[in-house]
Protein backbone atom coordinates (compact mmCIF):
# COMPACT_ATOMS: atom_id res chain seq x y z
CA UNK A 1 0.00 0.00 0.00
CA UNK A 2 2.81 2.36 0.96
CA UNK A 3 4.05 1.93 -2.73
CA UNK A 4 0.68 2.47 -4.30
CA UNK A 5 0.69 5.58 -1.89
CA UNK A 6 4.16 6.84 -2.80
CA UNK A 7 3.19 6.01 -6.75
CA UNK A 8 0.52 8.61 -6.53
CA UNK A 9 1.82 11.16 -4.83
CA UNK A 10 4.58 10.57 -7.78
CA UNK A 11 2.24 10.80 -10.06
CA UNK A 12 0.03 13.88 -8.89
CA UNK A 13 3.08 15.77 -8.65
CA UNK A 14 3.44 15.89 -12.30
CA UNK A 15 -0.28 17.04 -12.52
CA UNK A 16 0.05 20.72 -10.94
CA UNK A 17 -2.74 22.78 -11.74
CA UNK A 18 -6.38 22.36 -13.01
CA UNK A 19 -5.62 22.07 -16.55
CA UNK A 20 -3.36 19.27 -15.90
CA UNK A 21 -6.03 17.30 -13.75
CA UNK A 22 -5.92 13.17 -14.42
CA UNK A 23 -9.05 11.37 -14.14
CA UNK A 24 -8.80 9.06 -10.94
CA UNK A 25 -9.78 6.22 -13.32
CA UNK A 26 -7.44 6.78 -15.01
CA UNK A 27 -4.69 7.00 -11.95
CA UNK A 28 -6.20 3.44 -10.97
CA UNK A 29 -5.74 2.02 -14.57
CA UNK A 30 -1.95 3.49 -15.14
CA UNK A 31 -1.32 1.77 -11.18
CA UNK A 32 -3.22 -1.35 -11.86
CA UNK A 33 -5.47 -1.10 -8.85
CA UNK A 34 -8.75 -0.14 -7.58
CA UNK A 35 -10.55 2.82 -7.89
CA UNK A 36 -11.62 3.14 -4.57
CA UNK A 37 -8.06 2.56 -3.37
CA UNK A 38 -6.77 5.90 -5.16
CA UNK A 39 -10.04 7.28 -3.75
CA UNK A 40 -9.27 6.49 -0.37
CA UNK A 41 -5.20 7.31 -0.51
CA UNK A 42 -6.42 10.87 -2.04
CA UNK A 43 -8.26 11.31 0.91
CA UNK A 44 -5.84 10.12 3.35
CA UNK A 45 -2.97 12.41 1.77
CA UNK A 46 -5.69 15.53 1.52
CA UNK A 47 -6.06 14.58 5.47
CA UNK A 48 -2.14 14.45 5.44
CA UNK A 49 -2.04 18.18 4.22
CA UNK A 50 -1.50 17.54 0.47
CA UNK A 51 -2.93 20.43 -1.29
CA UNK A 52 -5.25 18.10 -3.62
CA UNK A 53 -8.41 19.05 -5.48
CA UNK A 54 -10.56 17.24 -7.67
CA UNK A 55 -12.67 18.91 -10.56
CA UNK A 56 -16.05 16.98 -12.00
CA UNK A 57 -16.26 19.60 -15.32
CA UNK A 58 -13.44 19.38 -17.95
CA UNK A 59 -10.90 18.73 -17.49
CA UNK A 60 -11.87 16.47 -15.20
CA UNK A 61 -9.51 15.12 -12.41
CA UNK A 62 -7.22 15.41 -9.67
CA UNK A 63 -4.69 17.61 -9.49
CA UNK A 64 -2.11 19.86 -7.38
CA UNK A 65 -3.30 23.03 -6.45
CA UNK A 66 -0.56 25.45 -8.05
CA UNK A 67 -2.17 28.70 -6.77
CA UNK A 68 -4.35 30.68 -4.34
CA UNK A 69 -7.37 31.31 -7.24
CA UNK A 70 -7.27 27.31 -7.35
CA UNK A 71 -7.46 27.08 -3.73
CA UNK A 72 -10.27 29.49 -3.39
CA UNK A 73 -12.08 27.92 -6.40
CA UNK A 74 -12.14 24.66 -4.56
CA UNK A 75 -12.97 25.83 -1.50
CA UNK A 76 -16.12 27.32 -2.75
CA UNK A 77 -16.91 24.12 -5.21
CA UNK A 78 -16.80 22.00 -1.91
CA UNK A 79 -18.95 24.76 0.26
CA UNK A 80 -21.42 24.59 -2.54
CA UNK A 81 -21.63 21.04 -2.03
CA UNK A 82 -22.06 21.22 1.77
CA UNK A 83 -25.13 23.57 1.16
CA UNK A 84 -26.56 20.94 -1.46
CA UNK A 85 -26.09 17.92 0.79
CA UNK A 86 -27.38 19.98 3.98
CA UNK A 87 -30.70 20.87 1.81
CA UNK A 88 -30.61 17.03 0.87
CA UNK A 89 -30.82 15.78 4.42
CA UNK A 90 -33.43 18.64 5.32
CA UNK A 91 -35.48 17.31 2.52
CA UNK A 92 -34.70 13.60 3.16
CA UNK A 93 -35.58 14.03 7.05
CA UNK A 94 -38.71 15.68 6.25
CA UNK A 95 -39.56 12.82 4.14
CA UNK A 96 -38.52 10.10 6.45
CA UNK A 97 -40.34 11.64 8.96
CA UNK A 98 -43.77 11.37 7.33
CA UNK A 99 -43.23 8.14 6.28
CA UNK A 100 -42.50 6.75 10.04
CA UNK A 101 -45.39 8.80 11.22
CA UNK A 102 -47.68 6.57 8.89
CA UNK A 103 -45.94 3.31 9.93
CA UNK A 104 -46.72 4.59 13.57
CA UNK A 105 -49.97 5.18 13.28
CA UNK A 106 -50.34 1.97 11.46
CA UNK A 107 -51.52 3.24 8.14
CA UNK A 108 -50.68 1.65 4.76
CA UNK A 109 -47.87 3.68 2.62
Amino acid sequence: MNDLRESIIQILLSHQGRSKAIKGIELARLLNCDYRQVRQIIRDLIKEGYPIASAVQTPQGYFVIESQGEAWEYQHILRGRLIEDAKRLRDFKKGAGRKLDMVIQGKLI
